[in-house]
């Protein structure tokens, strides 16, 4: 696939947060169009450029509106690492973030030997709402001392896709501890030559909730010397009153990120990037970055409208 930029001519840069006033936000269409260009600073480690009234023109891939959403039907699951049958508590959580929840799902045992019926989801016309809170006190031997509960989705193993645009739009909570995100990453837990395959990662959104006025984009590309990454944190005036649109456009070349369709960062797709990821949102609490979960905080819900992806007409 040619890069979506060529024969364009002036510098990408910067932050703008208008809403892209030709789009309707509230639906994913089947055919999309958005602009390109970053107004302000000059992006990080590019050269190549595009005119400021540049557009692309995309396909879409991949819906889901909520409109049915049953818990551990596709296109989604509730745990990490699909390529490993057993389901651990170690894959419902990130241990190496110290986060204190544990994903859950109805069909969960847990340590146990029987489902646990413990279900963080919710749908009400068309939203699905995930919602983080204290485990029920039946629960907890068989938790393994975690003491909270909330909700992971991910496509790993139903839809993976190299390239295009993906798009959540979400309405996010806050509180002290809640850290919900929209993120990729690639689906084989080991590289070829038996090494742990993470990277890479794109974080779309990332939001910490006793931090409401913003939000942070990361991408990252190596473990050595330390996590390789390059990420902004940029300003979310209402993020948790109304649903926003956050999303990435990401190509050969470079790995664009959009607020309500308007792009605002923009950096040099990573050599380890070519690569199909799969879609990730979850509702983690409390971790090494935005700190303990706060109990007055919960219950918590992370609601989502839909969640969209779109390809290149080349691809």
């Amino acid at each position: 696939m040619q890069a979506f930029l060529s024969g364009c001519a002036a510098v990408l840069a910067g932050v703008i947060f208008a809403s892209a006033a030709f789009a309707d936000l509230t639906e994913p269409p089947q055919h999309l169009v958005i602009p390109l260009a970053v107004e302000g600073a000059a992006p990080e480690e590019m050269t190549e450029t595009v005119t400021s009234d540049a557009t692309v023109r995309l396909e879409r891939t991949f819906l889901d509106d909520f409109t049915t959403f049953t818990p551990g039907a596709p296109p989604w699951r509730h745990l990490f690492d699909r390529k490993y049958s057993d389901d651990t508590i170690e894959r419902r959580t990130l241990g190496d973030n110290k986060e204190e929840q544990v994903y859950v799902e109805p069909s969960f045992t847990g340590t146990g030997d029987a489902p646990l019926g413990l279900n963080p989801y919710a749908t009400k016309d068309g939203i699905l709402r995930i919602t983080g809170s204290k485990a029920p006190k039946d629960a907890l031997p068989f938790l393994d001392g975690y003491r909270y509960i909330s909700g992971l989705l991910t496509t790993e193993g139903h839809f993976e896709q190299q390239y295009g645009f993906f798009e959540a739009r979400v309405r996010v909570p806050k509180g002290q501890g809640i850290w919900p995100a929209f993120w990729m990453k690639r689906a084989a837990r080991l590289a070829p030559d038996g090494t742990p395959n993470w990277p890479p990662e794109i974080d779309i959104m990332e939001f910490i909730g006793s931090e409401p006025d913003k939000y942070f984009v990361t991408v990252h590309w190596d473990l050595a010397p330390d996590n390789q990454k390059s990420g902004a944190s940029y300003p979310l005036l209402d993020g948790t009153e109304e649903f926003r649109n956050f999303g990435v456009l990401w190509d050969e070349n470079r790995t664009v990120f959009y607020l309500d369709r308007v792009p605002h960062h923009v950096v040099e797709t990573k050599s380890n990037h070519h690569v199909p990821m799969f879609m990730m949102l979850n509702l983690a609490l409390g971790g090494k970055w935005p700190g303990r979960i706060f109990a007055g905080a919960l219950p918590a819900t992370f609601e989502v409208d839909w969640v969209a992806a779109w390809q290149f007409p080349q691809q």
